[in-house]
């Protein structure tokens, strides 16, 4: 449970610790140790780099201020989330925010000072998605018991639409992976999965069965949807890695004469993008006509600024960002500086994860070319009931606009 989850707070003002303590108490987290004493705070991080999954801590300190701790905490692979408590203006934490993300930390979000008990319940809110993060380095299912699966065709694509609210059409389609065991009708999550597959170098080997079976899905998709709806496919750092990959998808896409223009590459980030056989296999990706995605942006490595060094055509904002947006001024911030870097750099934005109502109004009140994605919308589905799915959705839309 999140309220068992420990907490390090980081403030040289004694009545500072004092309160935060007191609001922590209030919602529930009572497993904190706060340091006066940044180096402390960091020893304790060394000695024990598990202990924590949550740092608060203020940037305007003594001897040892907030932006070093956030690099040493960088240094020491700190796997947990880090939120910045400060009373300074909008922009020196914005700046702190994108540094953060230069150190390979994952940032929950940032409060002014004094804090309240509702910002800091948000933001601690956020800890799930760091723990879904965590996850994928867990093995939950055996490596025999998915080559097994694998052996037996059993991995599936399911597709969820990403939606251009303006027109009401499906402009893209994700798609996730699913294992279907005929046996017991059972469908297993990638959460039970992918851990495996990471830890065993078998990502690669899911992929391409994912792309043959995109491949054979291809014709209905495109009756369905209109002949201008891509499809996306989630790659790692580690296949591009493999400077061989741009040629396996072009052998598999080319055989069933599928257009590359009509798919498009996600990279996720569990890892940093950085090594030259990285770089060049998504450059050539990009030439060869795929489109490119950056995914889960805002819990990743990669800032804003790099975007502008990397081809790039669309850029999806995590859930984290998107979960509460309409009451969340850090998240309006990362997204608003975002969508201004986005018109002149010639990529798409994509808000994963929308699931309230009020996150949609929001983000098409401000953002109306920004696509939607998430369980508001739908919720991954194989072809069979996707298709169905979106005979209900135009019914709807056309009934709406009569």
């Amino acid at each position: 449970m999140d309220k068992e989850k420990w907490i390090l707070v980081i403030d040289d003002t004694e009545s500072m610790i004092i309160m935060i303590q007191s609001v922590l108490s209030q919602l529930g987290y009572n497993n904190v140790d706060s340091f006066a004493m940044p180096q402390m705070a960091l020893d304790a991080v060394k000695q024990n780099p598990k202990k924590y999954d949550v740092v608060l801590t203020d940037l305007n300190m003594p001897v040892i201020d907030g932006m070093e701790v956030i690099r040493e905490l960088g240094n020491l692979g700190f796997r947990g989330g880090v939120c910045i408590v400060s009373d300074l203006e909008t922009r020196v934490v914005e700046l702190a925010a994108n540094i953060a993300q230069q150190q390979e930390v994952y940032l929950l979000g940032s409060i002014a000072k004094p804090i309240c008990r509702d910002g800091l319940s948000r933001v601690l809110k956020r800890m799930g998605y760091v723990g879904r993060k965590k996850r994928f380095h867990l093995e939950k299912m055996t490596r025999d018991e998915l080559v097994g699966h694998i052996s037996r065709d059993s991995i599936v694509p399911y597709y969820q639409p990403k939606l251009n609210p303006i027109s009401n059409c499906i402009e893209s389609l994700e798609v996730v992976a699913r294992i279907e065991v005929e046996e017991n009708s059972e469908t297993i999550l990638p959460d039970n999965f992918i851990g495996t597959a990471i830890q065993h170098d078998l990502v690669d080997t899911i992929t391409m069965q994912l792309a043959q079976k995109i491949s054979i899905d291809m014709p209905a998709l495109l009756t369905a949807f209109g002949s201008d709806v891509s499809i996306s496919i989630n790659l790692s750092p580690t296949q591009l890695s493999d400077l061989d990959i741009p040629k396996r998808l072009h052998q598999l896409f080319d055989a069933q004469n599928i257009d590359k223009h009509q798919i498009i590459l996600e990279i996720t980030e569990e890892h940093a993008l950085k090594s030259a056989e990285q770089l060049e296999s998504l450059n050539r990706l990009r030439i060869q006509g795929y489109g490119v995605s950056m995914d889960d942006f805002g819990t990743g490595f990669t800032n804003i600024q790099q975007l502008r060094s990397l081809p790039f055509t669309e850029v999806k904002i995590d859930r984290s960002l998107v979960r509460q947006i309409h009451n969340d001024p850090f998240s309006q911030a990362v997204v608003r500086s975002l969508a201004t870097f986005s018109p002149t750099d010639n990529f798409k934005l994509v808000a994963e994860g929308v699931e309230e109502i009020e996150e949609l109004e929001y983000l098409v009140t401000h953002y109306p070319n920004m696509l939607i994605q998430g369980f508001l919308i739908c919720r991954p589905k194989p072809i069979e009931q996707l298709t169905q799915w979106h005979s209900r959705w135009r019914e709807q839309a056309n009934a709406n606009r009569a």
